[in-house]
């Protein structure tokens, strides 16, 4: 292989623009010139064009999934004839492109596991999930990672701690690596920005951007919001929550939920709901406070860190990947998971010091740019892959 192009396949679990597809697209795009990468997606989506105007080969075709259904008789008959769809895809387009590495960004998907294995390549596993509500998933997952590749790479402790449980001659394989983020200099408009998620200028706005589901915490937030409301909190200034985000398709009972908590709330007039936009940084710029209340632990929190980069101080639930990116006291605050009481604690106390706000907010972008950098992210990836694939070496390809 000396003198080629290290040539990567990547498998990727959709086509859309939220955390783990920013993270693929962030590698893809600052990469190393000397890796081509052909990136594999289940379905069409957004995150196509940007993934090509980064300089990927994109194609859409069967990835299998491994999903909670597989574990039932018929969901095992799914998987298997899923699993033969993607050999036989994949292994045809190894036969074009000559694969040196396969490189899994999602442990949801089992056909680059399965198919490096068969066609003895070396793959990396990239650990975006916790699963901890399910012991038969956990197991499932801990045993794929364990014998299915070279490296795990973990998107944080909280996460290695759930996928890595091996002997001390196992644990080396899995690595950390966080999530970087790099904060755009484009110029947004304030006031434009606050105005479009139904902000007055008056106003602080508490801001939750995330996925419509069932535990990243809009239903607790409302709850605590609208505590905060009933209690007429004397030298507070006028309270707004914007909610930002949608469902996964097929799941738009969890926004119908959504409305009728916000409905329910008594305070529906200070909230704004409003679908996943692509430029969240005019979010962040709008936001006076960023709130992250995932119901069950967060892999990571990319939106924690998104929302530092831009100077916002952030109030989390204090598990999984949360507690490595907010000091509490320091950057934002943690608060208990599950508890509406003491979210509205933490709101109230944001709400009533501004100068809290400020100097948490200015010390979180410290943190992000010190931490969580883009280019110190993409590099540590970057290396764990050239890494995999031997000591040979590559060079660009021309093109």
């Amino acid at each position: 292989m000396s003198g080629t192009p290290l040539r990567v396949l990547v498998i990727h679990s959709s086509a859309e623009l939220y955390g783990s597809d920013k993270s693929l697209l962030d590698v893809v795009r600052l990469r190393p010139s000397h890796m081509a990468m052909t990136v594999v997606l289940p379905e069409p989506g957004p995150l196509v064009a940007v993934l090509q105007a980064s300089g990927a080969e994109v194609l859409v075709g069967e990835v299998c999934k491994l999903q909670r259904a597989m574990l039932s008789p018929a969901g095992l008959w799914r998987t298997l004839c899923s699993v033969l769809r993607t050999l036989r895809f994949l292994g045809s387009l190894h036969r074009k492109r000559q694969f040196h590495l396969v490189y899994s960004n999602s442990v949801a998907i089992l056909g680059g596991a399965l198919f490096a294995r068969r066609a003895g390549l070396p793959h990396v596993w990239h650990v975006r999930e916790i699963v901890a509500s399910s012991r038969k998933l956990t197991w499932v997952f801990r045993q794929l990672v364990r014998w299915m590749c070279v490296r795990a790479v973990c998107n944080s402790a909280e996460t290695r701690a759930w996928i890595a449980h091996v002997g001390p001659d196992q644990a080396a394989r899995y690595l950390v690596v966080w999530n970087g983020v790099d904060p755009s200099g484009a110029p947004v408009d304030r006031a434009a920005a606050r105005r479009s998620l139904g902000a007055a200028p008056e106003e602080l706005l508490f801001v939750l951007v995330g996925r419509i589901n069932a535990w990243k915490g809009q239903g607790l937030l409302i709850e605590a919001f609208a505590a905060l409301v009933r209690l007429g909190v004397a030298g507070l200034p006028p309270l707004r929550l914007a909610i930002v985000g949608s469902a996964y398709a097929g799941q738009e009972h969890f926004e119908v939920q959504l409305r009728d908590a916000v409905a329910g709330s008594g305070c529906a007039a200070q909230i704004t709901v409003t679908a996943f936009r692509e430029d969240v940084e005019a979010v962040w710029v709008a936001a006076d406070v960023v709130v992250v209340p995932s119901t069950e632990p967060e892999p990571f929190g990319r939106v924690a860190v998104e929302a530092m980069g831009y100077a916002k101080p952030v109030i989390a639930a204090a598990h999984g990947g949360l507690i490595e990116i907010v000091q509490d006291g320091v950057t934002g605050l943690l608060v208990p998971p599950r508890d509406a009481a003491a979210l509205a604690g933490a709101l109230k106390r944001l709400a009533a010091d501004k100068p809290l706000c400020e100097a948490m907010g200015l010390a979180g972008r410290e943190r992000q740019r010190m931490v969580f950098s883009l280019q110190g992210y993409v590099e540590r990836v970057t290396a764990v892959l050239q890494e995999a694939a031997g000591s040979a070496t590559f060079k660009e390809e021309s093109r």
